[in-house]
Order: C-alpha cells, then structure tokens, then sequence
C-alpha cells in the first residue's frame, strides 16, 4: 500500500514538474519577445506599450518598467553632451510617474549637466518622450474617446474603475482638449488614397459613375458667452458632410463641423478641394443644402462646377407655410396647391410656379409678404429645384445626411441640460467626434506628440551614448 501511495505521489510530482515546465517555457517566450519589442531608443515609451500589447495585452507593467528601466540604465551609463563633446555630469535623479493604457510605472530618471553649455538635459525622458504629468499619450487617447463620447465625469468613472489612477473629471477635460488642440481639418479627413479606393469599389459593375454628395447645415449650439457677467448665447456649427451614394445606401466620407464665420467655412472647404480628396473623373458631384445664403455663396466660389439641389423637404416646407396663410379660409386647398405645386417641380416647371404665384390675388398684407418671399426665395433657388430630372439622374433630394450628421456629431454631445461651452472646447470635442466617425481618430492619435516638461527638455541638444 505505501508502494503504491509512493508511486502515486511521483506521478504527481511529476505532472507537476512538467507543468511548470511549460509554463516557465512559456513565460521564457513571452519574455523574450517582450525585450525585443521595448527597442529603445529607436522607439519611445508609447511605441513600445504598442508593440508589448500585441504580444500580451494583459502584461505586467512592473515587468515593463523593469526592462525599460535596465535599458535606458544601459545605454547612458556613459554619455557626453552632443554639443560640446564633454562628459556630463549627474545631478539628480526624479521618480517619473507614468500613467499608460497596460497600468502604472515608475521610472528613474537622472538629470545631467553640461559644465562647458551650462545647460541640463535629461536623456530618459527624451527618449521616453514622456508627457508633461504623469498621463502619456496612449492613456490620453483613451481618456479623449471616452471624453468625446460622453460626459467628463462619466470618462473619469470608467478609466478610474478599468485603470484603478483615481483620475478626476477635470484632469479629463484637461488631457481631452490638450489632445485635441491644434488639430486641423487635414487630420480629420480621410486621404485621397482612401477614397479613391472606396469609389473604385461602389463604381464596380455600375453602368454610370457615383454621386459623390457634400451636404451642409448649421447646427446652434449653447456657448458661455466670452464678456463677464454677460448671457449666455447660442452659436452655429457649420457643418458639412461628404458621403457617396450606393444605390440606396449612404457611404460616409468625411464630416468637418465648427463653430465659424461664412470665411471659415468658405476656407474649409477650398482645404477639402487642395487636398484632391474628391476624384472628380470618377464620380459626379452633388452639392445639396437648405435656403442659408452662406451654404451657396461658399458653394458657388469652391465648387461652381457641381450639381446643385435644394433640400426638397426645406422647399416643401415654404410651399405650406404660404399655403397655410393663403388658404387660411378654406384648409381643404392647402394640400392640394401644395401638392399640385410639388408636382410642378417634379416636372421642372419652376418658372410656371413663379409666374403662377405672381398672378396670385393675395387677400391680407400678410399672404402677399409670404407670396413675395417665396417668389424670391424660387427665384433664388431656380436652378436648384429641377427635382423629376435629379430623381432620374440618381441624385438626393433631402439633406437627411446632413441633419443625421448635426445630430451625433453635434446635438448629442454638447446639447445636454445644463452644459455651456467655451467656443474653442466646442470647437475641440467636435474636432474629436469628426475624426471618430471619419475613421481617423487611430491615425489622429499616432500623430500627437507629447507635451514635455516646462524649461526641463531643451529639445535643440541631443545626446548620444559613448562608445
């Protein structure tokens, strides 16, 4: 009996042993893979967590700390200043606190001095390319789409309950708009290259070339007013949106809203045609928008070769609003014009409406003002209400587009009760959302350069390590 207890426990041991075994095999793998792709100083700190999380996305982060550490240690054990050629001399050495999307590190960081330049430097951060805090750039990328997404506080639980950095909600509207600031419409979009491939594949098997559509729109938005002790106001973010048509589908583009002047928006859009982002050989363009004097008058400057469409649904609008004062006395005739009227438009017989509505006998001061703006406002808009040849050319008639765009880029954001905004942190949260939803926020991201320490980093001298 002890025999076989005896044989027993060996086999155990050594299930055990083999256990271990592979794990340590394992753990050895890992570990080696991980100290290959820490390839510092060729990449920094942010890189390096990018690269280990393809690896491991759940990685210690002493472990990290631990190589980033013994690296750096080793490659400025020796080191003279780049400008001079002198030694450098060690002053002191600062415990840098980062905060990264795989957890929390601490790392050593000495302070050299240069007795011939007078000046300090610190190589790990350098290389590291630490931020300004302890939050780096991956961490406040995470922080910026959780933030653009819903309320700063809101931000702040869901990082403190994932990441355990009891990070408040305004540290959170601190790192969101030092993320966005400084982001321009050109990182925002999508490249040419990128569009060009999704024309090429809607054009497939189509027997005609696709819409390619810009729809614009104002979206009013609550600002703090900027004078103290003044009301607060409501401004308009221009809006506009670039989208194809796949038969009946919508394939979205690019958005680009901010609170702007009629200019602004006349220069965003002259930035949208310098990139080349629209194949003009390869698809038909379509500008289509409500009655605001600003959406033409920038359209007819940038893109005067487009189609234009008025919003039919804008157009149908004005026809009742007449009606409803016109034909205040008998409301079945309110439908009726309205819709034989439609109909005329369909049939591009605008000049028929217009000359109708002039022989109009208005009764009432108030229906002739009416019948004298819609007058102009057809008139205006003549070449733009062609709506049975647009509906054959395969061309939108609604500016729904637009009106989706305002609403989640714009209205469900910085629309909740309450919430005043300063314009730049308006203009900064849209900046955000537009790249999220034109698929560039990653890219955005990759681009952001960490802010360095005030007066510490000299950034004009460089070390190098003493061979």
């Amino acid at each position: 009996m002890n025999v076989v207890r005896d044989i027993h426990r060996s086999l155990q041991m050594d299930s055990k042993s083999s256990y271990m075994d592979l794990l340590f095999a394992d753990l050895d793998k890992k570990f080696e893979a991980i100290f290959d792709a820490i390839d510092l100083p060729n990449i920094d700190l942010a890189a390096s967590i990018e690269a280990v999380k393809k690896i491991d996305p759940r990685v210690d982060p002493k472990l990290v700390q631990v190589i980033v550490q013994k690296k750096l240690d080793a490659i400025f054990a020796d080191a003279e200043c780049a400008a001079c050629g002198r030694r450098l001399r060690k002053k002191h050495t600062l415990q840098r606190k980062a905060v990264t999307s795989i957890g929390t590190m601490t790392f050593a960081c000495p302070y050299y001095f240069c007795p011939a330049c007078n000046s300090y430097h610190s190589p790990y951060e350098e290389t590291l390319r630490l931020s300004q805090g302890p939050y780096q750039k991956d961490f406040q990328k995470i922080a910026a789409r959780l933030a653009v997404n819903d309320t700063f506080e809101e931000a702040a639980n869901i990082l403190n309950e994932l990441y355990q950095v009891n990070i408040s909600p305004d540290t959170v509207h601190s790192l969101t708009h030092a993320f966005a600031e400084g982001v321009e419409l050109t990182e925002v979009i999508p490249s040419a290259e990128e569009v060009l491939k999704i024309v090429e594949r809607i054009s497939a098997g189509q027997h005609r070339r696709p819409v390619f559509v810009f729809a614009a729109d104002g979206a009013m938005l609550p600002i703090r007013s900027a004078e103290k002790g003044a009301p607060n106001i409501w401004k308009e973010a221009k809006g506009v949106r670039g989208y194809l048509l796949d038969k009946d589908h919508v394939v979205h583009l690019l958005s680009w809203h901010q609170i702007a002047s009629k200019q602004d928006f006349i220069d965003y859009l002259w930035e949208i045609r310098r990139q080349n982002i629209i194949p003009r050989d390869k698809v038909r363009l379509c500008f289509i928008g409500d009655g605001a004097g600003w959406i033409w008058e920038a359209v007819q400057e940038v893109f005067p070769e487009c189609r234009q469409v008025l919003d039919y649904y804008h157009c149908s609008h004005h026809l009742y609003d007449f009606a409803q004062i016109h034909f205040a006395n008998d409301p079945d005739r309110i439908s009726e014009w309205v819709e034989q009227t439609k109909v005329r438009l369909f049939h591009n017989n605008v000049q028929h409406v217009i000359s109708g509505l002039k022989r109009m006998r208005c009764r009432t001061e108030e229906a002739r003002q009416r019948r004298d703006r819609l007058v102009e406002y057809l008139s205006t808009h003549k070449s733009r209400v062609d709506y049975g040849r647009l509906r054959r050319g395969g061309y939108p008639l609604g500016s729904g587009a637009i009106e989706s765009a305002n609403k989640f880029i714009c209205h469900i954001r910085l629309k909740r009760s309450g919430v005043w905004w300063r314009v730049d942190r308006a203009n900064n949260i849209l900046k955000l959302r537009c790249a999220r939803y034109n698929r560039q926020f990653d890219k955005l991201a990759a681009q952001q350069e960490p802010s360095p320490r005030g007066g510490r980093v000299r950034h004009g001298v460089k070390l190098r390590r003493i061979k």
